[in-house]
């Protein structure tokens, strides 16, 4: 353990539904010197902990067990404890900012993290809030010395307006009984008309008053302080007190800068007079300037403490100003000649008539805070893993080479970087060798750019180098010969040497082309053009490409609006099962007839859909829509089916997914094991949660198929932890049957696995009788294609069942 850490003392509350992440921030708060009180997994049982046990501190994560939100459960805590709250969350969208916002945290961060992160952010929440249980002691002393102060108090009971008598306590103690309008012969008659129309008709009152006891005598200063109760049964008495304060009245200017100086304070605070002289300072003010009292008296500050002087008209404003003060950050200067970071606040005290009388000066020392956010703001823009910039790093970069390109000559351009195969070392070789080649990867990166070009990592092994003032695509191409050769060079990892390569998608900033998004789409376009192209290798962003991502721009825009205009339709491909001779199922398969653009398969549309969260919308609709469908031919008489639809990796990371499914059955009357979920290998790789709700769904008793199995990289381990009802080979490995015989060995080997694994296999893509002999002979349960029928709409096919004779197609 690291010494620093031994000086902690602060006992935290940990909730975090994921049993292995609470276990390692348990560890890591441990090994930090903190001490763990409790780990929790839902919102209502982080009230119970923060209500019953001792805790400084809470670390709560947003997404919960249960229904209740970690921003929720944090708002309940800070009414109820006031116990300060820190989020760790995976999410940073709008929403959840938004919301995290609202339950006022002493700090958010996204995960993951590191461990000097964790440790920073707690310090700083906790610095935080000591100082708010700081201030609100010294309220709470100023309330109390207020309530000491020794004064007479008086009752007044009105019953009418005739007759209206009030009591007063004198010290020495006396009683005076008489009318109010006898007691007001009493008060300056300047003061009367203010007290009379005041007090007794509001809930508060505190009014100076000239008072003499008796006709003849002197006035005399006395303050008034009221407030006016009311009974159940309408009732009203005024209590309050009546001080004679003359003295002080006439010692007010000493007193107000008495009052003004809070010796126990933390922030510096100097009294001047209207002409900015210091008359008093406070100890903290010596403590952080190093001047003692006799260093400043009579000087201006702007002299001694400010690095640079406010300007001429500022004083001059602040005197005609209507709320009479100013707070701001400033530069101010030690004794010693060290510069610091101040929030200084500046407020005028004028005399009951007017008149400026002095000036209070009040700083507080902020230079550690500036040095905190800095780093804090660093870390914002950097990637964790590589240290490297980030998303945000990236657009910002890129929105302000784009705006200095206004002004100067000189384009930006974009090279947009995947590291091809990272994925099979990933799960060959593990996450942590992974990690230790991207970090490889982007310290090349950075030692083949310039100092001014920027590197940024936008998640998983993809990079986006930003080379800014670039005068032509040459100087790209350069550029990226270099990253490629720098890409290949042999990487010695923590147990083997490896070697991977890279694609590169080019772009350079032009009129047509000017916008951050558009240019990220552009640069995307090309990578993924190079990755056709055979990969290890960079593609241009050209005309022809413009062409394709114009389209896709197109495509996405009338994507949002294709569920609205009836645009989607659902076409039905029967399940042929070999052993029975029958339609044992369907497969649900969305197709988009566009106004203007014709229909647009699946292919072209579907993938532009996955990056972004209109995939979420049209899943739910295809989800939907096939159990109506499925639901009409059961009450048409058509034999019993099972429906199987494709979900995407984005759909399966909405939590809400499970639910909509249970709803989505139970609305259409459809038992679960009619319905059939399938998911590609790909989808399986994305995270745990994935992996977590599918289970979750399997067990309501929903199928669950592996969909184009063998093109992905996925681990086979994922067949054996998650229960999987069927395996759909990829027609790839289809359609050169039986004349290959490496697709026969990998069918046969596909089919010999899941033999073992208890699983059902279908082969897509069957279109002819030999490969149905050859399918059958290797040993296939299920067959999809061509051969039988292509994708029908839902009238059509159901008429094709009633009237194909399976058996006789398989003859």
């Amino acid at each position: 353990m690291n010494s620093h850490n031994t000086s902690h003392s602060c006992r935290i509350l940990i909730v975090e539904d994921e049993k292995v992440t609470a276990l390692d921030l348990k560890l890591t708060l441990e090994d930090l010197g903190y001490e763990v009180v409790a780990c929790v997994s839902s919102g209502e049982a982080a009230i119970a902990a923060a209500t019953e046990q001792n805790v400084d501190l809470i670390l709560m994560d947003i997404h919960l067990d249960t229904a209740m939100l970690g921003t929720e459960a944090a708002k309940i805590i800070m009414q109820k404890t006031g116990i300060p709250v820190l989020f760790l969350s995976a999410y940073s969208d709008d929403q959840t900012l938004d919301d995290a916002s609202d339950s006022l945290p002493y700090g958010y961060m996204v995960k993951p993290f590191e461990k000097r992160e964790v440790d920073a952010a707690i310090r700083i929440a906790l610095a935080r809030y000591s100082a708010d249980l700081e201030l609100r002691r010294s309220e709470e002393r100023l309330r109390l010395a207020l309530e000491a102060a020794r004064m007479s108090i008086w009752e007044w009971t009105p019953d009418n307006d005739e007759d209206i008598r009030l009591n007063v306590s004198h010290t020495p103690p006396q009683l005076i009984s008489e009318s109010l309008d006898d007691l007001l012969v009493n008060i300056h008659p300047d003061d009367r008309d203010k007290i009379h129309k005041q007090i007794g008709s509001h809930q508060r009152h505190q009014q100076p008053v000239r008072f003499r006891k008796h006709e003849g005598n002197d006035y005399r200063w006395v303050e008034l302080f009221a407030s006016l109760f009311r009974w159940e049964n309408g009732d009203r008495r005024v209590i309050g007190v009546l001080h004679d304060v003359h003295e002080r009245y006439l010692a007010d200017e000493q007193l107000r800068q008495a009052n003004a100086v809070f010796n126990s304070t933390s922030e510096g605070i100097l009294i001047t007079d209207a002409q900015r002289r210091v008359l008093n300072v406070n100890p903290a003010f010596s403590q952080i300037t190093g001047y003692t009292q006799a260093d400043v008296q009579g000087k201006n500050p702007d002299e001694f403490l400010h690095a640079r002087r406010h300007s001429d008209q500022f004083y001059p404003r602040l005197i005609n100003d209507a709320q009479g003060y100013w707070s701001g950050e400033i530069a101010c200067q030690r004794k010693n000649g060290e510069f610091f970071q101040a929030w200084e606040h500046v407020c005028t005290v004028l005399s009951d008539d007017g008149q400026l009388q002095n000036f209070v000066i009040t700083f507080s020392d902020i230079s550690e805070l500036r040095r905190v956010e800095k780093n804090l703001a660093t870390l914002a823009y950097m990637d964790a893993l590589t240290g490297v910039g980030n998303r945000v790093r990236l657009e910002q970069v890129v929105s302000d080479a784009l705006a200095d390109g206004i002004e100067a000559p000189g384009s930006v351009g974009i090279l947009y970087l995947d590291l091809d195969g990272f994925k099979l070392i990933n799960d060959t070789l593990g996450h942590s060798e992974g990690d230790l080649l991207l970090r490889v990867m982007a310290d090349r990166f950075k030692q083949t750019v310039r100092d001014e070009d920027t590197v940024v990592r936008i998640g998983g092994d993809e990079f986006v180098i930003v080379i800014t003032n670039a005068e032509q695509e040459d100087d790209l191409k350069v550029v990226a010969e270099k990253l490629l050769q720098a890409v290949q060079q042999p990487v010695s990892l923590s147990r083997e040497k490896v070697e991977v390569s890279a694609s590169i998608g080019i772009v350079l900033s032009r009129p047509s082309v000017q916008e951050y998004e558009e240019l990220l789409k552009a640069a995307d376009t090309a990578l993924f053009e190079a990755k056709r192209q055979g990969k290890n290798r960079y593609c241009i962003y050209d005309f022809a490409l413009a062409m394709e991502f114009n389209e896709r721009l197109r495509i996405e825009r009338s994507l949002k609006q294709a569920i609205r205009n009836d645009e989607l339709a659902l076409e039905f491909q029967p399940l042929i099962d070999l052993q029975t001779s029958r339609v044992y199922g369907v497969e649900a398969l969305c197709r988009w007839y566009h106004n203007e653009l014709g229909m647009i398969p699946p292919d072209r549309f579907i993938p532009i859909a996955e990056q972004s969260d209109v995939i979420v919308d049209i899943g739910s609709w295809v989800l939907r829509e096939s159990c109506r469908v499925l639901r009409g031919w059961m009450d048409s008489g058509l034999p019993e089916l099972k429906v199987s639809v494709n979900v995407s990796a984005r759909q399966l990371t909405d939590s809400r997914f499970a639910a909509l499914v249970s709803r989505v059955l139970t609305e259409f009357n459809i038992a679960p094991e009619q319905l059939e979920l399938e998911i590609t290998e790909t989808a399986l790789q994305a995270n745990e949660q994935i992996l977590r709700q599918l289970e979750h769904i399997h067990k309501s008793g929903v199928g669950l198929a592996i969909d184009d199995f063998g093109t992905g990289y996925s681990s086979l381990s994922r067949l054996k932890e998650l229960t999987f009802d069927r395996v759909k080979i990829d027609r790839s490995f289809v359609r050169d049957l039986p004349h290959s015989s490496n697709d026969i060995e990998i069918c046969r080997a596909v089919m010999a696995l899941c033999q073992v694994l208890s699983l059902q296999v279908t082969a897509e893509g069957v279109e002819n009788h030999e490969q149905l002999d050859m399918l059958r002979e290797l040993g296939c349960h299920c067959i999809q294609g061509y051969l039988f029928s292509r994708p029908l709409r839902p009238e059509l096919l159901a008429d094709w069942i009633r009237q194909t004779d399976i058996a006789a197609v398989l003859r």
